[in-house]
């Protein structure tokens, strides 16, 4: 039995509950102010966040930023930092994924944002979420890259909900994991750099001098 299993045994001999996501957080969706309007995006100070920077994981910064009139002009919402986004609709395999805000921000139409209660631990959210990726887009309308979750869909998706120390400690273990991948991954960069560098240097040949015969 592993620490995890222990943890649960003792803290929730019964099982662990599920409960829909609409019971433990606040969903909501953004809004995109007008494209033809400058002045709702020129110099903007407000960052916000479209669909296709869920594939960023973790959102330290996004690559547009509204103005004040643009943010009062559309419905979209401010999003506190620690909170799991996920893509409504997108582009290929954008449907679906989550990411984590790292900073406050606001969205567009195609994201959902899950303010969690204190029930929730938000990154433990998005570690399941990922895991759940099929899932999302199985239940999504239609099919192909035309399907498109909704707020009722995600409001009704079920997770489970461990004691918040039982979450704690599976985000723990899980970003050891991440970390340990990061670090791989640069390492086999780095080797594979490497492997380049002796390749080219050891199949590089000078082919031999000829003198002319007189």
């Amino acid at each position: 039995m592993n620490e995890i299993e222990k943890m649960v045994q003792e803290l929730c001999p019964n099982g662990v509950p599920f409960k829909k996501l609409g019971e433990v957080a606040k969903c909501f969706s953004g809004a995109t102010p007008s494209k033809t309007k400058k002045e709702y995006w020129e110099s903007g100070t407000i960052s916000w966040m479209n669909s296709g920077e869920v594939n960023l994981g973790r959102v330290f910064e996004t690559e547009n930023k509204i103005t004040e009139l643009g943010f009062n002009s559309c419905s979209t919402k401010m999003v506190p930092p620690h909170t799991v986004v996920i893509a409504l609709a997108g582009q290929g395999k954008t449907r679906g994924m989550v990411a984590i805000t790292e900073i406050e921000l606001c969205t567009n139409q195609s994201l959902c944002a899950l303010v969690t209660t204190d029930e929730i631990d938000d990154y433990f959210l998005l570690h399941y979420l990922r895991g759940q990726y099929s899932e999302l887009r199985r239940i999504s309308s239609g099919d192909g890259t035309r399907g498109g979750l909704n707020q009722d869909m995600i409001r009704n998706f079920e997770i489970p909900v461990p004691p918040i120390a039982v979450q704690r400690k599976i985000v723990e273990i899980l970003d050891n994991f991440t970390e340990l991948t990061a670090e791989l991954t640069a390492e086999l960069t780095a080797r594979q750099k490497q492997y380049e560098y002796y390749r080219n240097q050891l199949l590089t040949f000078t082919p031999p001098q000829f003198v002319k015969q007189c």
